[in-house]
């Protein structure tokens, strides 16, 4: 494959975790877990704008550990445009770690989750009745910066995300 990463992404319980597990099983790729989660656990779920560059911070280095141990491509069950839009809608501003680290996002690819499964309650979920509106902002940011992405919907999201990714090795182009 000829991604760096391929990175998992979407609003809050739209199946994430266990599509980026399937695929890192199936594909056989290392899978960079969500860093966020270990974090708020060691702070009981608080958190302040200045915790997102902390978290952003620590996904990135779990990131580039991985491709330096494994090589590319690898699987992220996070991304930075998880935490830009946590930010924007948690504080209303950014901070310039994570814009930076989108702007060279160029060679990973990109699996939305659109959150058309039932949200599930977790420890550390903020958003059970905005994730359409959330989703949106996904749409909005990947299709803006001319990202290389696909929308991940329905049952079948294995085997939809493989044909995705089986596309754009093949074609060179936006699997959308």
């Amino acid at each position: 494959m000829s991604f760096n990463k391929i990175i998992i992404t979407g609003p809050e319980s739209s199946g994430k975790s266990t599509l980026a597990d399937a695929l890192g099983q199936h594909l056989e790729l290392p899978v960079v877990g969500e860093y966020a989660v270990e974090y708020l656990r060691n702070t009981n779920g608080e958190y302040t704008y200045e915790d997102i560059k902390e978290i952003a911070l620590g996904q990135y280095q779990r990131e580039m550990e991985a491709l330096k141990e494994y090589g590319p491509p690898i699987i992220c069950d996070t991304s930075m445009l998880v935490l830009k839009i946590w930010s924007e809608v948690r504080f209303g501003r950014v901070d310039n770690f994570i814009i930076d680290c989108l702007e060279n996002c160029k060679g990973d690819f990109f699996l939305l989750c659109k959150p058309d499964i039932e949200w599930t309650p977790g420890p550390f979920r903020e958003n059970p009745s905005d994730r359409d509106q959330l989703f949106e902002r996904y749409v909005n940011f990947l299709a803006f910066y001319d990202c290389n992405w696909g929308l991940i919907e329905g049952e079948k999201r294995l085997k939809l995300a493989l044909g995705l990714l089986r596309d754009i090795e093949w074609n060179g182009k936006n699997a959308l």
